[in-house]
């Protein structure tokens, strides 16, 4: 018997991004546990290559779902080992084969959510866990429709339910979950050596997925009305663009129909910590959000924030940073110009951003409440 079987559908450990980020810190946080990561995949995507190297402590098995249907099959959990704890990491698919299997061999099941399945599930971005992203809308609102129904049945069954920022928790709350087993636990991050300014330039950065959902293209157009006003202004998209190729080549495209040139670079898949040691601002111009990892990584390295209003974003970024409403070039380019010409508002940020961070995103105290959960509800 393992310790903790974590169910995922669609991300880890072959997609990068926050739910990954998190897997991969929770499993690594626990050395002294077994575990086993339940991955499941609709049978017409293929696994491709893993993006993360499982620890040492951890196995991999995959389960294979019928694409066409928005609940898993029968017989679908029996592929998930016997384990103390079954820790889902969404609601949807994941939670429901994890609820089945806690209650076929009376364990107990934990639920986190950190992007809310059932109010996302009608977009189905890609590269997330929601279904095709080739249905259309009558059959995503279908699809939509029974995952927020598999919500319900998971939160009056859960055992525990935790939440990455406050803004969810009330949606679990008014879904049905008990407010006495809904925990808020707070994503982790890292501590970092902050930043040091340079004066060769203002960098303006967006760290994630180049996909629809993160609205790279506001971004974008943002970054035109910056360098019109500011000719020493750099912009940088760190992240990857093949999870949407077709929307990836259109914000390159769009860069150039900008005149952006030379002065904004696209780097593909690669590690954003280099870039957080460069970078003037962070900017997310996402229309969803949980509680964004890139905004807590730029906070931790003292690097101010801009980002858009939506989900936990105003409650993680706080002091540390602007917020704007979603779909505004015009408001983005006037918070990231506000940054740039107050050089003590900047560091006022920056500042605000470490200390939030150390106090509020330890990883281990946050990995610490996860161990607690484990352990009391596994004795």
């Amino acid at each position: 018997m393992v310790d903790a079987c974590l169910i995922v559908e669609g991300s880890y450990p072959y997609v990068t991004g926050g739910v990954s980020a998190w897997a991969d810190g929770l499993i690594r946080s626990q050395p002294d546990l077994n575990f086993t990561v339940a991955h499941l995949r609709d049978a017409d995507r293929p696994d491709g290559t893993p993006a993360y190297a499982l620890p040492e402590n951890a196995q991999l098995v995959e389960i294979v779902l019928d694409g066409a249907r928005a609940t898993p099959q029968d017989g679908a959990e029996d592929g998930l080992p016997e384990a103390r704890v079954y820790h889902a990491a969404c609601t949807g698919a994941a939670a429901e084969v994890g609820l089945r299997a806690a209650r076929d061999r009376d364990r107990p099941l934990v639920l986190t959510e950190h992007g809310v399945a059932w109010r996302e599930a009608a977009w189905a971005p890609a590269g997330c866990q929601y279904g095709p992203n080739n249905l259309a809308r009558p059959q995503r609102l279908r699809r939509a429709s029974e995952v927020a129904r598999m919500a319900r049945v998971t939160y009056a069954a859960a055992d525990a339910i935790t939440s990455v920022c406050g803004v969810n928790g009330a949606l679990q709350t008014a879904a049905g979950a008990p407010r006495d087993r809904q925990h808020l636990i707070w994503n982790p991050v890292q501590a970092r050596a902050a930043r040091v300014p340079t004066r060769d330039g203002l960098l303006v950065g967006f760290v994630g997925r180049v996909v629809a959902i993160k609205d790279v293209a506001t971004f974008l157009r943002a970054c035109a009305e910056v360098a019109a006003l500011r000719d020493d202004a750099r912009f940088v998209v760190v992240g990857p663009m093949d999870y949407e190729p077709d929307y990836a080549q259109r914000c390159v495209e769009l860069a150039d129909t900008l005149g952006l040139g030379d002065r904004i670079r696209f780097t593909g898949t690669c590690d954003p910590a280099a870039w957080y040691d460069r970078m003037d601002v962070l900017v997310l111009t996402s229309l969803s959000e949980a509680q964004p990892l890139v905004a807590l990584e730029a906070m931790a390295a003292g690097i101010p924030v801009v980002a858009t209003d939506v989900g936990g974003c105003r409650e993680a970024v706080g002091e540390a940073g602007l917020i704007t409403p979603v779909r505004s070039s015009r408001a983005t380019a006037e918070a990231i110009l506000r940054i740039a010409h107050d050089a003590e508002l900047a560091a006022a940020l920056g500042r605000a951003g470490r200390r939030r961070t150390a106090l509020a995103h330890d990883p281990a105290q946050i990995h610490g409440a996860y161990r607690e959960l484990y352990d009391r509800l596994a004795a």
